[in-house]
């Protein structure tokens, strides 16, 4: 069950960014290497797969065990970022990004230094070009980059009233973000000068809870008030809407040029990437919780999601949306699931995480942890990632391995 503080931490609206400059020249920075899990769900498109994964496979992912766990905090909401032999995570109730070694799990940094009491975030970081961005509301709401690998701040954008609960997504040397003020915006990645700003809802109560997904010079966002929003990625200017007639919380995923999304009304979505034509939707869960925030993925003609209610993981044929199987876990899944190399990593707030044959939903694996995992599973390198909530224990982050 979702506990009443997990329910107001998610509630939490409102969020207007204003670029305040502050440029510390960047120390050495880490490169980026084959199998690196960069941002959220792995790209600008969000499709949740690392397709350089070959030491886990169906046939070895039944021997993971854990190899080293990391406490950052009470609760950890935010997915790792996994670059050059560091993890990278936000911790939710302390408002900082902890860097984590890969290897060891030992703490390398964290940041920033003045991190307040009342500082929060539910963000994944992104990595790009030796910098990492986060999501931090103080209470007001500031998006942050710091040197991967010293934590120095290199710049920070904000403050307003309001928050940012979708990640940060990084693309061409633009950071997009999406806030609970009906504000998606664009910043200078190097510099964290703003390019644009809009708010494609009129800013009617409307607001993003969701992650932004950039393909081909297009933004694609799902928003609180019922809409999907295509947005031009270079002014911001709207080119499509679709209305699903509910609360949209999880983040779209962009594949083939298609774009896949869930809706709290219990349906997936398949909408024309170029136009917002419905090419399919499919029901997938029951009743105002059917999907909270688990984002679906896509690999290999199949769409993978998570559902509350019915406490499943689903899988569709991407063409059709017809359902090709389901795995049942003890909790409900608002974690976004994970692809690589024929299996599917998922969280359940039943305080597992789990990981299941892609080709037909067969159990391979699951590993019992402290506390719901809500962060979405990420594969790098022949170890899995994932971190806990603190409703039972503290705010951990997993590192599972051959």
């Amino acid at each position: 069950m979702v506990s009443t503080l997990r329910l107001r931490l998610r509630a939490v609206c409102v969020l207007v960014l204003v670029v305040a400059g502050l440029l510390v020249a960047p120390g050495a920075t880490h490169a980026v290497t084959v199998g690196d899990w960069t941002q959220f769900r792995n790209g600008p498109a969000q499709v949740g797969v690392n397709p350089a994964e070959t030491a886990l496979s169906p046939a070895t992912a039944g021997q993971l065990r854990e190899v080293w766990v990391n406490s950052v905090g009470f609760s950890v909401w935010s997915s790792p970022a996994i670059v050059d032999g560091v993890a990278y995570v936000g911790s939710l109730d302390k408002g900082q990004l902890v860097a984590i070694d890969v290897a060891t799990g030992d703490t390398l940094w964290t940041a920033p230094g003045d991190a307040l009491e009342s500082d929060w975030t539910f963000t994944s970081p992104a990595v790009a070009k030796g910098i990492v961005y986060l999501g931090i509301n103080r209470p007001a709401a500031e998006i942050w980059a710091f040197d991967a690998v010293t934590g120095a701040t290199v710049w920070r954008s904000g403050a307003s009233v309001s928050n940012i609960n979708g990640s940060p997504t990084v693309a061409d040397g633009v950071v997009y973000a999406a806030t609970t003020d009906d504000q998606v915006l664009a910043l200078d990645a190097a510099t964290g000068a703003k390019i644009w700003d809009v708010k494609p809802g009129g800013g009617r109560g409307s607001g993003f809870y969701s992650t932004p997904s950039v393909v081909a010079g297009h933004v694609y966002a799902t928003s609180l008030n019922g809409q999907v929003y295509a947005l031009r990625a270079d002014t911001g200017a709207t080119e499509w809407t679709f209305t699903t007639g509910a609360i949209n919380s999880s983040s779209p995923a962009v594949s083939g040029g298609v774009v896949y999304l869930s809706s709290r009304n219990g349906f997936v979505y398949a909408l024309d990437a170029l136009t917002g034509t419905q090419r399919w939707r499919t029901r997938y869960g029951t009743g105002i919780l059917a999907s909270f925030l688990s984002s679906p993925s896509v690999s290999g003609g199949v769409v993978y999601v998570g559902t509350n209610n019915d406490r499943r993981l689903l899988a569709l044929n991407a063409a059709t949306g017809r359902q090709l199987w389901a795995a049942r876990t003890g909790g409900a899944v608002l974690s976004s699931p994970a692809v690589a190399n024929g299996v599917v990593y998922v969280g359940s707030d039943d305080r597992n995480v789990y990981a299941y044959a892609a080709n037909n939903g067969r159990r391979l694996w699951s590993a019992r942890v402290s506390g719901a995992v809500d962060s979405g599973p990420v594969v790098s390198g022949g170890k899995v990632f994932a971190g806990t909530y603190g409703d039972v224990g503290g705010g951990n982050v997993y590192a599972f391995g051959l």
